[in-house]
């Protein structure tokens, strides 16, 4: 029997797409929560005309793994080293910057690496199996809400790998940064904080896809990403136009920088940043008998691969 909560997740980043570099407990453990491995087929119906109504067996055709978890956004917790979760953002076409004793940043980019995971569930005792994941791109959603625990939502898409029974993993090491809390934030949509918003979020809307190719198993090559569509929704009180009009700037569709800072310990400051947001629509809500805007937006390119920006300092 395996219990939901006992599973262990590694992470690494690929040398080259699809060459397992054997993540180990001791420098890839990715504290996760919400982990979730699906094995995604496609089936092929067998319509062949018979004498009687009585379907025949289908078979099963292309087939990748999809896995999904949530981790805690927080950084190394030492200025200019990068944090374990940097590897899954380089998957999700980020680009990391390290700057020695300053910074890390992630950064939108026309291209992508990819990581191999491996995810093992674990018994009581005995053996555990283990879930080998090679050829992983994905997407990222950060998630913003007040009190809370900022969170990143990570889906990648796999190739194929049958889950196999192996020795269960000794004792895995995690980083021990505590996350920060959402809370005396800096929030700034034009510069102005003038704004009280419950809650935001930024997705990356990667497009994955499948590199389909006769000659590979499962009938793919590779995982790959083509494009993005970044988004987001933030939920600020309703209020008065000379406090801040966003009506003037959906009705122009003007764009407007964006920024929201988290935290203030050295090595785990979040700055998310995009030069230009743009909102989609405007839309009425309640939130505890205060009326409040529920915004979707959509972020977009200054000079290319810059509309997101996020920085650990």
């Amino acid at each position: 029997m395996f219990r939901s909560r006992q599973r262990v997740l590694l992470a690494k980043e690929e040398s080259s797409y699809g060459s397992d570099p054997t993540p180990t407990v001791a420098a890839n453990a990715i504290d996760a929560f919400n982990l979730k491995v699906n094995y995604t087929p496609e089936i092929l119906e067998r319509n062949l005309v018979k004498q009687d109504w009585s379907p025949n067996q289908p078979l099963i055709g292309k087939r990748y793994i999809e896995l999904s978890f949530s981790v805690e956004l927080k950084g190394s917790g030492s200025l200019g080293v990068a944090p374990r979760i940097g590897d899954l953002f380089e998957a999700c076409g980020l680009v990391e910057v390290v700057v020695a004793s300053t910074s890390v940043t992630y950064s939108t980019y026309s291209s992508t690496k990819s990581i191999t995971a491996y995810v093992y569930d674990i018994p009581d005792s005995g053996n555990a199996r283990l879930h080998n994941i090679s050829g992983c791109r994905g997407n990222v959603n950060f998630v913003f809400k007040a009190g809370q625990i900022p969170v990143a939502e990570f889906t990648f898409h796999g190739l194929y790998a049958v889950p196999t029974d192996v020795s269960a993993p000794s004792t895995p090491t995690y980083e021990t940064t505590v996350p920060p809390i959402v809370e005396s934030a800096s929030f700034t949509l034009n510069g102005s904080s003038a704004l009280v918003v419950e809650s935001m979020n930024v997705d990356l809307g990667n497009a994955m896809e499948t590199r389909d190719d006769i000659n590979s198993a499962a009938g793919i090559k590779q995982m790959i990403l083509t494009g993005r569509g970044p988004k987001g929704t933030f939920n600020p009180e309703s209020v008065l136009a000379a406090t801040y009009d966003v009506h003037s700037d959906w009705a122009a569709a003007t764009a407007r920088a964006l920024s929201i800072v988290v935290g203030s310990a050295e090595g785990n400051k979040i700055t998310m940043t995009a030069p230009k947001v743009s909102l989609d629509s405007i839309g009425e809500d309640d939130r505890n008998g205060i009326k409040v805007d529920s915004i979707p937006f959509r972020l977009s390119r200054d000079e290319g691969n810059d509309e997101f920006v996020l920085t650990f300092e």
